[in-house]
């Protein structure tokens, strides 16, 4: 069997939301136009099941009316949202205008820890998640008092710069993980482990290959931030197109179509198609807003969005979906979504030969390692 790149980051999508294979999908279509005669359709198309049709299969048939129709509305306010670069970057944390210029400096060679430090003290929220860090036993245990650090300078000398390269671009992406993403619960722990999976193995091929590891690591870490914008509006789209119908109904008194509304929910498969189709160009936008000075982020994140050919692009970006390929390969073998012979396929396509992949194996991507 063939599996293109695109079939496979589909697949993986999928297995990401938690969308049934055996069940029919509704898909975000480009170009999309709502019918102006949806609701007049909806009777229509109603009271023909019903005279062919009786019972259970009738009402599941009616369901689906409904909720595909439901989605012509929600593509409509999705696209609206997620053409707007205000509602894109409201829907993540906000990191602060500091937040870049720290980055640019890790990216350095030959950055020493006193020029970071009023760069990590002109981001709070870094500021408070490292002196909460090092205020932990493990390094508390260290100082000869044990008393609790409050001096930024002291808690950076206890990590040192490697650690904070690790660190620094790692609790960026927490922060901006949305706290609930019902009814997909296992979005947001599958986002993190594929997340941090796919920069650890980037910075090592990255590494292995004499190219800068933590552009790389920052890469790979930050190219999901579109999925998370994405399932964000998604469910606001979803939940506001819903209760305005639902108040149609109820004052239309309409009773069928007030249950089926009532027992609809977010539809994963529209969710996944709508992440393929959005997420790479928002993650990318999102990186350009940064205006970093040193490291190539929007460059490698446009190339991927782009879905530049692996003999076409920059050195970096191939080292980063060259991760993204192993990562992806990986995980949906652990679910049982992908054969040995798919697997093998996917990986030679993307250039992963046996000796990065023995390389690629001896990592534990399933944590930092820094000290």
């Amino acid at each position: 069997m063939s599996l293109s790149s695109s079939s496979l980051e589909q697949l993986f999508i999928d297995n990401l939301i938690g969308v049934d294979p055996n069940q029919k999908r509704l898909r975000y279509l480009k170009n999309q136009q709502q019918d102006t005669g949806n609701r007049q359709m909806l009777e229509v198309e109603r009271k023909a099941l019903e005279a062919r049709q009786s019972g259970e299969n009738a009402k599941k048939i009616f369901l689906d009316f409904t909720q595909a129709h439901l989605h012509d509305e929600v593509a409509q306010e999705l696209m609206q949202r997620l053409s707007s670069i205000e509602v894109v970057s409201s829907s993540l944390f906000d990191l602060g205008p500091n937040f870049p210029a720290l980055l640019d400096a890790l990216s350095a060679k030959a950055v020493t820890l006193n020029q970071l430090d009023p760069l990590i003290s002109n981001v709070d929220w870094l500021k408070e998640d490292v002196l909460r860090l090092v205020n932990q036993p493990r390094y508390r245990n260290k100082t000869s008092s044990g008393n609790l650090v409050k001096d930024i300078k002291t808690a950076l000398r206890f990590l040192g710069v490697e650690a904070l390269q690790s660190l620094v671009p790692v609790y960026a992406f927490r922060h901006c993980i949305p706290h609930s993403t019902e009814p997909f619960v296992q979005f947001k722990v599958k986002i993190w482990d594929y997340s941090l999976a796919t920069a650890i193995a980037a910075r090592a091929i990255a590494d292995s290959q004499g190219l800068n590891g933590f552009v790389a690591f920052c890469a790979a870490m930050f190219q999901t931030m579109g999925h998370m914008v994405v399932i964000r509006n998604y469910l606001r789209s979803y939940a506001q197109v819903k209760r305005t119908e639902l108040l149609r109904a109820r004052d239309a008194r309409d009773t069928e179509l007030t249950d089926a509304l009532e027992a609809l929910d977010a539809d994963a498969g529209f969710l996944s198609s709508s992440i393929e189709e959005f997420a790479g160009i928002i993650s990318a936008d999102l990186i350009a807003r940064w205006q970093l000075k040193r490291m190539p982020l929007a460059a490698i994140l446009d190339q991927i969005a782009d879905q530049t050919a692996l003999s076409s692009c920059m050195d970096l970006t191939r080292a980063v979906k060259q991760a993204d390929t192993y990562v992806q390969v990986k995980f949906l073998i652990q679910e049982q979504r992908l054969d040995v012979e798919e697997a093998n396929k996917a990986l030679n396509d993307a250039g992963i030969h046996n000796e990065m992949r023995k390389m690629l194996a001896g990592l534990d991507l399933k944590k930092l390692s820094f000290e």
